[in-house]
């Protein structure tokens, strides 16, 4: 690390002179010219000034969970009941959980701690029939490890370095937890300057997530040969990797909402025009895709970016609120009269939500208290790991479907579906409450944070609480999203390191 930080200077010297900076400088210098917004709502703000939800709390998300599940009109099962019950319980439970002080231990318990890791480790290759168990065990000295005052980095770089071969060879549910930790304790330790410039110049980050995402974009209907919106045959040849990095751009555009609602440099009226136009450009793009999910993130993320930052009155929430959800309305409509669909889109939404708890609930029964798949649908998320597991490698929806029987199409499972399938109802149980005390986290940071690093908080915030709300139906297994999480938790692990929250 201590190497990079001396090359780090020279790296930033040499960006500052890249066409990259000197574009993002005019691009930011034009919208100085943006004409300010000319009015605002703000009737009924007296009323719903103490609103918990229009302050974008995590609890949104469990009020997300029982809303969705109210639509069905199917029952549960008893397992099922009880994973909602205790995967919602478990989330706000996870939301009041107060970030802990750790005692470290003595440095010269490492060894001991060592030898016990190293020998679990190598039983748990050995002995590869019940390596669950060990691995599960090993977790325990590796825990100690981390809390000894002695710097570990030499020891947890060795340790990824061992299991990415290990990876490689095919072995990911045996890797994995150690890859994890091994990352989590590095990231929790680093004091790099890549980081620091990061926040110090977003401007740069917003240009390039923009200027990828919309080349991408374009190359993507060019791949496709059409306008997906229009054209079937054309949505179906979108190419996925095209696809996902297109989706830099609606990112972009949210962190954009919060560095002109932060930054002194534009008063308020304007931002609110240069919000709006690119929300409005970002929802154009996307929804010529054809995918509704985008669309929901755009506007949850622009509701909710603009929201904390100020720019929207909570009046305007509200209306805006309305108006997405007429405008997705529409947009579902349109999308059903060119696919032909014959029911109304009212019965089609409580059949779609009715389809996925049922499938949630198959899962329940299938993964039962510890789980049948140990992890196989969230390592699926990303193609290279999905082709390592044996047979055909299937997408984590399509590896749902055949699970419950269904061998053409992909399904949803709601947010429980995923885990209770891996992990079970423990792993639901552990699972929702680190999701909720990760939201927490990132919630209580963007609030209280200043200055340039609230930019980046809020934005990350924004985008992270969207996809949980999305998630809520069609479950936190997209690689896009999975990698945002992992940023986002990197970036509050070197925030905790940094002893600023």
């Amino acid at each position: 690390m201590k190497y990079l930080n001396r090359v780090f200077p020279f790296i930033e010297k040499e960006f500052s002179n890249s066409i990259i900076n000197k574009s993002s400088i005019k691009f930011f210098s034009a919208l100085d010219r943006f004409p300010s917004f000319p009015f605002e709502i703000n009737r009924f703000d007296y009323y719903l000034k103490d609103s918990i939800f229009l302050k974008f709390s995590p609890l949104i998300v469990i009020v997300s969970i029982l809303l969705f599940f109210s639509f069905s009109d199917h029952p549960l099962s008893p397992l099922g009941t009880l994973v909602l019950i205790l995967g919602t319980a478990s989330f706000y439970l996870g939301t009041k959980i107060n970030t802990p002080k750790i005692m470290r231990i003595d440095k010269n318990f490492f060894f001991p701690f060592l030898i016990i890791f190293f020998t679990l480790f190598f039983l748990s290759i050995i002995k590869i029939d019940s390596f669950s168990f060990y691995v599960k065990l090993s977790l325990i000295p590796l825990l100690f490890i981390i809390l000894t005052k002695r710097d570990n980095k030499d020891f947890f770089v060795s340790l990824l370095m061992i299991n990415i071969v290990i990876l490689m060879r095919g072995f990911w549910a045996l890797s994995f937890p150690f890859i994890f930790v091994s990352l989590a304790y590095l990231l929790l330790t680093y004091e790099g300057k890549f980081i620091e410039y990061l926040e110090k110049n977003t401007y740069n980050l917003i240009f390039i997530l923009l200027g990828l995402g919309f080349i991408f974009y374009v190359f993507g209907l060019i791949l496709a040969g059409g306008i997906p919106l229009f054209d079937v045959e054309a949505r179906n040849s979108l190419d996925p990797f095209f696809t996902m990095m297109s989706h830099l751009f609606p990112m972009g555009s949210i962190i954009l909402i919060s560095y002109v609602g932060v930054n002194n440099r534009y008063d308020n009226k304007k931002a609110r025009t240069i919000s709006i136009f690119f929300t409005g450009l970002s929802l154009f793009l996307m929804a010529l895709l054809g995918y509704r999910t985008q669309v929901i993130f755009i506007l949850l993320g622009s509701l909710i970016c603009g929201s904390m930052v100020g720019l929207w009155k909570k009046s305007e929430v509200i209306l805006l609120g309305i108006g997405s959800i007429i405008s997705l309305l529409g947009l579902t409509m349109l999308r059903d009269i060119l696919l032909g669909v014959k029911i109304s889109t009212f019965q089609s939404l409580i059949t779609r939500i009715s389809l996925t708890t049922d499938v949630m609930d198959i899962l329940a029964n299938m993964g039962g208290v510890f789980g049948l798949t140990s992890g196989a649908i969230h390592i699926a998320t990303h193609p290279f790991l999905a082709r390592l597991m044996p047979g055909i490698a299937y997408s984590p929806r399509r590896m749902i479907a055949v699970l419950v029987g269904e061998r053409s199409i992909s399904v949803t499972s709601t947010i429980f579906g995923p885990l209770v399938i891996d992990f079970g109802l423990v792993g639901v149980i552990f699972g929702m409450a680190f999701l909720g005390f990760f939201l927490s986290c990132l919630y209580k940071s963007s609030v209280h944070e200043k200055g340039d690093r609230k930019i980046l908080l809020i934005g990350l915030y924004s985008m992270v609480l969207s996809y949980t709300i999305i998630g809520v139906e069609t479950g936190i297994v997209d690689l896009e999203v999975i990698i945002l999480f992992i940023i986002s938790l990197s970036y509050i692990l070197f925030i905790s390191n940094k002893k600023t929250i």
